[in-house]
This record gives C-alpha cells, structure tokens and sequence, in this order.
C-alpha cells in the first residue's frame, strides 16, 4: 500500500463503518449488500452519471433501499502525498461523496484536458466493473466504485467520485497514472483529494 493510499484509508473505513452500522439496523438474514437495480424487464439500471446503478444496501423483505452518507467528513491520515513530480493535496471528505479536483502546472492543450477527463473516466470504469477489488482482502463487500462523474471547472477536471467499496489501493493505480500523464503531456500542479466547492455538493 503506497503513502497515497495509506492516507486515504481512514475515509475508507469510515464509510465502511457507517455501511455496517446501517446493516446491523437491517439485520443480517434480511439485508442485501450493494445491489444492483433491475427495471421490469430484468435489465440493469444506470445511474445519471452513466454507471449501473448500485445501492449501498437493500432490504430483502420490503425492497427498500438504503444509501449512507456520513455526518461530517473523515480525516485523511496525512494531508500531502508527492507520486512522482505530482503533489496529491488530501483534504477531509467522505468516501461515498468524495471531489477529485486536478489542476494543470501551465495552459493545457485542448487535447491534454480531454486526454485527463478520460484517464479519470477510464480508472472509474475499471474500479466500477471491480477491477481493484483483488487489493481488497475478501469479504462481504463487492469491492466496486459506485458512481464517477467527471466535468471541466475552468481549467480544472474534476470527478464526483461515490467509490463505493472499492478499496484505497485503487488510489496507488490513478496515483502513477496521473504521475505518468504529468510527464508526458501539460504539467499538474496538484490534485486535490477531498473537500467540497458549492459547485461540487
């Protein structure tokens, strides 16, 4: 686990702790853990940003579902990560509702912002289909992002991140990731991790 993904990891458990508190207000013979939604022909639901649409939690009995979200922000173990040239700002947040901000070093190429919106994008559809859930030791969880939308603010990409229970190891991937487009194309200046902007709640 890198340093990036270390000072991310009390976001993590508390919203872990949260999804464990609302199923044991559910009850464990009853409640269903992180469904998907189905319309009347079975097919799967998306969500607005474009991902299916997966619940925290479900009661089996009435089908009512259940989304948690935390009352105040988690604390983030450290507060600045450097992966390569980039420096990764964490700030407090929630991992269901949590802000990705990146900023470039200079001007961007139009190419170069539309190059970061889908690596952001691409990271999203892989943590969304599971594919970090492996880093995660395994148990009730699905290991999966829930949601990702990712807009241009200014000269800022920025994604609306729910990650669900994708682990924070996924960070350690989008971490040398973007580390790597920083060397081949326009500069970051940072990327902030956490923290909200009115635009972004």
């Amino acid at each position: 686990m890198t340093t990036l993904a270390q000072a991310l990891l009390p976001l993590h458990r508390g919203y872990l702790r949260r999804l464990e508190e609302m199923e044991a207000r559910i009850g464990t013979e009853a409640v269903l853990r992180e469904p998907t939604a189905r319309d009347e022909s079975q097919r799967l639901v998306r969500h607005e940003s474009g991902f299916v649409l997966r619940f925290d939690l479900a009661d089996s009995r009435s089908g009512e579902t259940f989304e948690v979200h935390g009352a105040h922000p988690d604390e983030p173990a450290g507060r600045e990560v450097r992966v390569g040239a980039v420096p990764f700002l964490l700030e407090p947040g929630n991992w269901e509702e949590l802000t990705l901000r990146c900023a470039f070093g200079g001007q961007p190429a139009e190419e170069d912002v539309a190059a970061l919106a889908e690596l952001l994008h691409g990271w999203a559809v892989v943590a969304g289909h599971g594919g970090f859930a492996a880093r995660e030791p395994a148990g009730r969880w699905t290991g999966r992002l829930h949601s990702a939308a990712v807009r241009l603010d200014g000269a800022e990409v920025v994604a609306a991140l729910d990650l669900g229970t994708c682990p924070p190891e996924a960070f350690d991937v989008l971490g040398d990731a973007l580390a790597a487009f920083a060397g081949e194309r326009t500069q970051l200046a940072r990327v902030v991790i956490g923290g909200t902007r009115r635009e972004d709640s």
